[in-house]
C-alpha cells in the first residue's frame, strides 16, 4: 500500500476490480493506492526511484508496468502491509506540509513464480516525480497474476454480482465484504480428488 496517514482504502466493487488494471488501485482522492502482489505474503523487492522530473520509461525485463497520479504532500507516502502495521516512509522531492500531485510509474515482475523457491522474489520498481493529475496509463500487462485479476472467473463474478445485489454496501461504507466461495484448484497431485 501507499498511503498518507489518514487515507481511506477505496470500496472496491466486482465491477471496479474487472475493470482495473490487475496491478494498482487508487481511491478517489489519490491518497491510497494498493499494489496487487502475487506473493501472499513474505518480503518483496521494492525500489522507489523519486524524480524531479518525468522518469525515463524502460519497460523491458518488467512483466506489468502501470502508471497513477497520488497526492502527497513532501512527506511523502507510507509504504507497506496494513495486515502486519509494517511501514516505511517515502521522502518526496517536495515542502512537509506542501501537497501536490506526483506521478507513480509502477513495475512489477515475478508475481507468476513467487511459489518457486528457487525462483528470485518478486520485484517492483516505483518511479515517481511530481506532475500535474492525469488519467490511469497502462503501458504493459503481460504476467498471469495480472491477467487473472482483470478477467476472473466468470462463474466468480456472477456469485459475487449476486451477493452484492441482495445486499448492496450501506451508504459511506469504506469496506464491505460478502460471503463468497471462490473456485480453487487442487494443485497436490498425491490426494484423491
Amino acid at each position: 500500500m501507499l498511503l498518507d496517514t489518514d487515507a481511506e482504502a477505496p470500496f472496491e466493487g466486482i465491477d471496479e476490480r474487472r475493470a482495473g488494471s490487475g496491478l494498482v488501485s487508487v481511491n478517489a482522492e489519490g491518497t491510497y493506492a494498493s499494489v496487487k502482489t502475487g506473493t501472499p505474503h513474505g518480503d518483496l523487492d521494492v525500489t522507489f526511484d523519486i524524480q524531479p522530473t518525468q522518469a525515463q520509461a524502460d519497460f523491458d525485463g518488467w512483466d506489468e508496468v502501470v502508471e497513477v497520479s497520488l497526492y502527497f504532500s513532501g512527506d511523502g507516502p507510507l509504504a507497506g502491509d496494513p495486515i502486519s502495521d509494517d511501514y516505511v516512509n517515502v521522502p518526496l522531492h517536495g515542502e512537509d506540509d506542501d501537497h501536490q500531485w506526483w506521478r507513480f510509474r509502477i513495475h512489477a515482475r515475478g508475481r507468476d513464480t513467487v511459489h518457486d523457491p528457487s525462483a528470485p522474489p518478486e520485484q517492483h520498481l516505483v518511479q515517481v516525480w511530481p506532475a500535474p493529475r492525469a488519467p490511469e496509463i497502462r503501458h504493459k500487462l503481460t504476467d498471469q497474476t495480472g491477467h487473472r485479476r482483470r478477467n476472473p472467473d466468470p462463474d466468480y463474478y456472477a456469485r459475487v454480482k449476486a451477493a452484492e445485489a441482495v445486499a448492496p454496501p450501506s451508504e459511506g461504507a469504506t469496506y464491505a465484504s460478502k460471503p463468497v466461495t471462490p473456485l480453487v484448484a487442487d494443485l497436490e497431485e498425491d490426494q484423491p480428488r
